[in-house]
């Protein structure tokens, strides 16, 4: 019989890409008896989401999940206010960590990264340091964060089969965590009914990550507003984005085109499983939900993005034939739309596009399997 370790403490940055990971590994541990310590920062709506993923008041005991925030800031070098508000942050978050560890002893750390985990993993080394640090790191390339704790970790648990380029056999390819409910049986009928689509129209899903894209959004209205016509048998599911739907809504309320707009899609599966063609950023989270469905992609990588890690991994899709990848520079919109409409003609490309997708490396080890 596995044994558990009996204290496991979680620590997670407040975006989709960090939190989503976090709350399906805790819930696996729950389930087979673990006990958590739940760390992020102190934002409402982050620890509403923990709860209600984990079913806080219903299956779990009290004693066995508890949720903890430190303060946590950005470091900035241009802005001599933000340097002063950084370091102030890092002080309070230290002496917080502190008390998490004195008062809660965890045995293991598992972190899925972000800044929110610095001071906590470095707390425990300085107090605790035979203490077990396990890092998650989503993406194809290490974050600027993890990159700084592998030092510190002794298990990595890698996203992407990338574990041969490290010279150390901390490295473990284990992929991604997918939500438990996507796992769940669904009748594809009543998803288009729910959705008010026809079943042998197109349906194309549009999204932009956890925080929406608005020149996605504004280049894809332009599409469909010019190329209507060769268009007109698609349906689109678009999810905006929080801070942009207001206007979207109302560009789609102009236009002919069977959609469903929203800021946010909770029961996200659904779209996936309808859907035909997928238009979206190139989080890691996402590059693995399109693998666990097998869905054909035009993927947009955010051009900010750290260490460029969404060009690397809409690259892993597009090395395999999954993926075809539009990057957003000056002629962005030119090449979506010829890329859009080409795949939209080519049934036999987006059926090769899917089966390519029984190519790719699946790991032999899960994120449990390592904690253990």
């Amino acid at each position: 019989m596995e044994t558990k370790p009996e204290k496991i403490l979680v620590v997670s940055s407040p975006t989709g890409g960090h939190l989503y990971p976090a709350i399906e590994v805790s819930r696996q541990l729950l389930n087979s008896g673990g006990k958590i310590i739940f760390v992020t920062q102190q934002q409402s709506k982050f620890i509403d989401l923990i709860k209600d993923e984990l079913n806080l008041f219903f299956l779990v005991p009290n004693n066995f999940l508890v949720i903890e925030t430190v303060p946590a800031a950005k470091f900035s070098r241009d802005n001599p206010i933000k340097i002063l508000i950084f370091l102030f942050s890092t002080l309070k978050s230290f002496i917080k960590s502190i008390r998490i560890l004195l008062i809660h002893r965890p045995n293991l750390i598992f972190s899925t990264g972000g800044y929110t985990s610095i001071s906590l993993i470095l707390v425990s080394k300085l107090f605790f340091p035979k203490m077990k640090i396990v890092l998650q790191e989503q993406n194809y390339v290490l974050g600027l964060t993890n990159k700084f704790l592998s030092v510190f970790a002794d298990k990595i648990c890698c996203g992407f089969p990338v574990e041969k380029k490290f010279n150390s056999k901390k490295y473990i390819f284990t992929g991604n965590p997918i939500r438990e409910k996507f796992k769940l049986k669904t009748n594809k009928e009543q998803i288009y009914k729910k959705f008010g689509f026809d079943k042998q129209k197109f349906t194309l899903l549009i999204f932009g990550g956890s925080q929406g894209a608005k020149r996605l959004n504004d280049e894809i209205i332009n599409i469909l507003k010019v190329e209507g016509e060769k268009l007109k048998n698609v349906q689109v599911i678009h999810i905006t984005g929080s801070n942009d739907f207001v206007r979207m809504k109302n560009e789609y309320n102009d236009l002919k085109t069977k959609n469903v707009v929203l800021p946010y899609l909770s029961n996200m599966e659904e779209a996936y499983i309808i859907s035909d063609l997928i238009i979206s950023r190139a989080g890691a989270m996402t590059i693995s939900e399109l693998i666990y469905f097998k869905k054909p992609a035009i993927l947009v990588p955010f051009p900010f993005a750290t260490e460029f890690h969404q060009n690397w991994n809409a690259q892993y899709l597009k090395t395999y034939g999954c993926a075809l990848v539009v990057y957003q520079k000056n002629d962005f919109g030119k090449k979506l739309k010829e890329t859009l409409v080409s795949l939209m003609s080519d049934k036999n490309k987006l059926e090769m596009m899917k089966k390519n997708f029984d190519k790719l490396s699946f790991p032999k080890n899960t994120i449990i399997e390592v904690l253990n």
